[in-house]
């Protein structure tokens, strides 16, 4: 399966990037690699959990050079569903971190995960996850240290992930009853909604 060829081999790089630095990192990565030729597919990964808490740790070490390896492995794990849907909080607890860093290209790489996660099964649905996942894009907007092509970027991404959370919420209100709470997620999306545009407003 290509996409587990292309984690192993990002697992190999991971591995070998960090190699005098960041010996844990190494040992984490070759430990892991060990463990993706056990597995089978994306569920299994997302089960397990292993693959992922290697890449988020890479991301930890803040390091350009293991985050960027570290935020386009997460990337690709989320667009294929091989991401636990109880490990958002921590991704966007490590999206956040580096929405901090003042490297352009890590803060553009920020922007593109967190657009992924919105499109993905993984998407924010609490008043609290939302508020979190849209405020790192009005950070990036609102940085003094954010190039013209990261304010772009991140207005766009804002634009687009509003746009997706009220069309998960019109998606929700036309199941059957039972099959979602369309009145929780829209009350949330609404509150959220109106705070982060009402800042976003005052930013442009």
């Amino acid at each position: 399966m290509a996409f587990m060829a292309a984690l192993e081999a990002d697992l190999r790089a991971l591995s070998a990037e960090a190699r005098r630095r960041h010996p844990a990192v190494k040992d984490a990565a070759e430990h892991a690699t060990l463990k993706l030729r056990s597995l089978s597919n994306p569920r299994e990964i997302a089960q397990k959990g292993d693959i992922l808490r290697i890449f988020l740790m890479a991301c930890s070490v803040k390091s350009v050079k293991l985050s960027v390896i570290g935020l386009s492995c997460l990337q690709k794990l989320i667009s294929h569903d091989a991401v636990a849907s109880s490990a958002l909080k921590e991704i966007l607890a490590t999206l956040r971190d580096h929405s901090e860093m003042p490297d352009e290209s890590l803060q553009l790489k920020t922007l593109q995960t967190m657009l992924i996660v919105f499109q993905s099964h993984l998407r924010p649905e609490s008043e609290e996850d939302m508020s979190q996942a849209l405020g790192i894009c009005l950070h990036l907007l609102e940085s003094s240290r954010s190039s013209d092509s990261v304010r772009n970027t991140a207005a766009a991404t804002f634009r687009q992930a509003v746009a997706l959370v009220f069309d998960n919420v019109v998606l929700a209100e036309s199941l059957p009853t039972g099959k979602a709470s369309p009145a929780r997620l829209g009350s949330s999306a609404s509150s959220v909604a109106n705070n982060v545009t009402r800042s976003f407003g005052q930013t442009l």
